[in-house]
């Protein structure tokens, strides 16, 4: 609602426990500092959480959930002990402004658009500036930023962050080093369909991992273990030595990088593709310069960002 300034989502209707909604959740800076020592960079991703909107009383709480620890394929009982077990952490309570007569709940999510939620306060304090805290009034959701995808839902919101000693490193960069906006940006995402296949980490993969503590473990066997992060890359013909793929993994390149180091970044990218050759996935990896129009922040396309400082 551009008139209002709120940012109002229409929400399923909550089932037993609560839950009208369970989908990730993924923060990145749109507009950065341009410190190298403190950081804080354009295009820098925040975490990735389970985010569940969840009715208790006449609110919805915002609560990211703790998939770390679980019971892999136990009976429900066995799960439910270890979800209940250990911590999950409310971020946000918002009232619900309407109960619509298919049960659904509208919720202006303004203000847990405008929260802290990468901690910027914080870098900016381990920065240099004393008692920087983010300012409620001068910080505001834009609904002029939303778009909304199928699959996802991405937002901005100008937050604003003070500082009365703000150190030697902003003093030299901010206009008015007292107060300095960053553009944070948001994106809600569905959840992956069923059929993804876990695979445990090699470190010799020099990839990246998640670490599971999963209390469904046989005795003997390790209860915490790594998990790859990894593209759901997946053969058209799975029994072939070598096949085309159902969806590529494609990256692109921030049309911003200046040439020739935007040539440079594609063609070094590109030398990826023919390690999935060997490994039989033909046109599997693919690098692209990113189309004009396009939002680099957009979670449906992989960015190889250039930043300033």
């Amino acid at each position: 609602d551009r008139a209002s300034g709120k940012i109002v989502l229409t929400l399923p209707p909550p089932g037993a426990d609560g839950v009208a909604a369970r989908l990730l959740h993924v923060t990145a800076l749109r507009t950065g500092l341009g410190s190298a020592p403190i950081g804080l960079d354009r295009a820098m991703n925040g975490a990735t959480q389970v985010l569940v909107f969840r009715r208790i009383g006449n609110k919805v709480a915002v609560q990211f959930e703790n998939p770390r620890f679980r019971a892999t394929d136990a009976p429900p009982a066995e799960q439910a002990a270890v979800r209940d077990s250990f911590a999950v952490t409310t971020v946000w309570l918002g009232a619900i402004a309407k109960t619509n007569a298919d049960g659904s709940l509208d919720v202006d999510i303004s203000s847990f658009l405008t929260r802290d939620i990468m901690n910027i306060a914080g870098a900016l304090q381990r920065g240099g500036a004393k008692g920087a805290k983010r300012v409620d009034d001068l910080s505001v959701a834009d609904p002029a930023s939303l778009k909304a995808f199928p699959d996802n839902i991405e937002i901005d919101a100008v937050q604003t962050y003070q500082s009365d000693e703000p150190g030697v490193e902003i003093e030299n960069i901010a206009p008015d080093p007292r107060q300095i906006s960053f553009t944070v940006h948001h994106s809600f995402i569905r959840l992956p369909d069923a059929g993804y296949q876990t695979r445990r980490f090699d470190p010799r993969a020099g990839g990246f991992a998640s670490q599971v503590v999963d209390f469904a473990a046989p005795l003997g066997q390790d209860v915490v273990y790594d998990l790859a992060n990894r593209f759901r890359l997946e053969k058209l013909d799975p029994a072939a030595a070598r096949s085309g793929v159902r969806k590529p993994i494609i990256f692109y390149i921030d049309r911003s990088a200046p040439e020739p180091i935007r040539g440079a970044l594609a063609e070094g990218v590109g030398w990826w593709a023919k390690a999935f050759e060997a490994a039989g996935y033909i046109d599997a990896f693919q690098v692209r310069i990113l189309p004009e129009g396009v939002d680099p922040l957009d979670v449906r396309y992989n960015v190889v960002n250039w930043v300033n400082r």
